[in-house]
């Protein structure tokens, strides 16, 4: 990489004379506007520059911009920003370091695009989407060797969240992907991994064992590849197993467990399987036509969790600082807001579909929060708190 970019330097500082004055012009001459802090003039450089300059103005009869040497040291600071950066670096981030405006930054894009490429001739920046935001990072030719080491931790880090997967034809296929993908790190890129396993770790929570579900989670993915339906023999929390012909929309992870979220017809609606709870899955011929309008975002947006119900708006009285800082440290729900109240306890709002996993995560902060409403929320946690404060007599 640093011998990438120090070839494309080389068209702007020299290949002797005249070939530098030209190139520090065509990239100097970017920034004659939105740029604060102007360099120098009245070198020899800048003496042939505005004779170029005078006869091109007689030849095209158009005005020159004088070149400036504060662009070419804000172009120098560009590079070693993208350089120390393998993972992007936002326009907004790179026209606050250096001074300028978004037209005199896209005027350096166009004029380092011309200027600074490879020996492919493509250029070594380019830039591309986050989301929102516009970045700007080196091209995969020029990009440093570390990026790759960022790649392997990052991959790794988002993999151990699937601890709980240990056993399961999932987990195998994901450790199969990992190897492969720590073989395309360099060798000399691997020494420096050697304790990433203890840097970045995931604290398992209340997991689920999915190690004898091997067999239905196959069936699972299969299907939801191939868009096939299924019949599922699925034995509730309560009440007797029943027999669903399904159609699979998602595999879900939440709060250390596996779900499916898709359309049974026994119920004509769609619905939430447990998979711990699935009894037995078998794989049907027929296919079905993914639904267009359908994503698990839509689905469960609103919900307090997975478990869907009427929606409810709910407020509910946080009596301490310190509960009130870790739960505004956190996005509880989509919907949550937070009023302080005069009295310094605050009140947590927010517009919940159901509110069956909400009272329990409310029984968690036993004394530290009470539900203000709705009432028949409040009744039920507070019948909760009462029968659990009797068991302790």
């Amino acid at each position: 990489m640093r011998r990438t970019v120090a070839a494309g330097m080389a068209k702007v500082q020299g290949r002797g004379e005249a070939v530098a004055c030209g190139s520090i012009a065509s990239l100097a001459a970017v920034d004659t506007t939105g740029v604060r802090g102007e360099g120098a003039q009245g070198t020899d450089c800048e003496t042939a520059m505005a004779e170029r300059a005078t006869k091109s103005r007689k030849e095209r009869r158009a005005p020159a911009r004088k070149p400036t040497y504060g662009s070419a040291a804000r172009l120098g600071r560009l590079l070693y920003g993208l350089l120390s950066r393998p993972r992007g670096w936002s326009f907004d981030a790179v026209e606050s370091e250096l001074g300028i405006s978004e037209r005199t930054l896209l005027r350096y894009l166009a004029a380092c695009r011309r200027e600074l490429v490879d020996s492919d001739g493509r250029p070594i920046i380019e830039a591309f989407r986050l989301g929102d935001r516009r970045m700007l990072r080196l091209a995969e030719s020029g990009k440093m060797e570390e990026s790759a080491a960022y790649q392997v931790l990052f991959l790794y880090f988002a993999m151990s969240v699937f601890q709980f997967l240990d056993g399961t034809v999932i987990k195998e296929g994901v450790a199969d992907l990992w190897e492969r993908f720590l073989r395309s790190v360099p060798a000399a890129q691997r020494t420096r991994l050697g304790d990433f396993q203890r840097k970045f770790y995931a604290v398992p929570h209340a997991m689920k064992d999915y190690r004898d579900f091997d067999a239905q989670l196959d069936t699972i993915v299969f299907c939801l590849s191939n868009n096939r339906r299924m019949r599922v023999d699925y034995s509730g929390m309560l009440g007797e197993p029943k027999v669903h012909e399904f159609d699979p929309y998602t595999l879900l992870m939440y709060r250390g467990g596996l779900y499916v979220v898709g359309r049974s017809h026994r119920r004509g609606a769609i619905i939430t399987f447990a998979v711990e709870r699935m009894r037995h899955v078998e794989r049907l011929p027929d296919t079905f036509e993914y639904p267009e309008g359908y994503s698990p975002e839509k689905h469960s947006q609103g919900i307090f969790g997975i478990i869907e119900g009427p929606q409810t708006a709910v407020e509910l009285l946080i009596k301490d600082a310190q509960t009130r800082a870790y739960l505004e440290s956190r996005r509880i729900h989509p919907t949550q807001q937070f009023r302080p109240r005069r009295d310094g306890r605050t009140v947590l709002s927010m517009t919940v579909r159901g509110t069956d996993e909400l009272k329990y995560w409310i029984l968690g902060f036993g004394p530290h929060i009470e539900v203000l409403r709705p009432a028949a929320l409040r009744n039920e946690v507070a019948a909760l708190l009462n029968a659990a404060a009797r068991a302790y007599r």
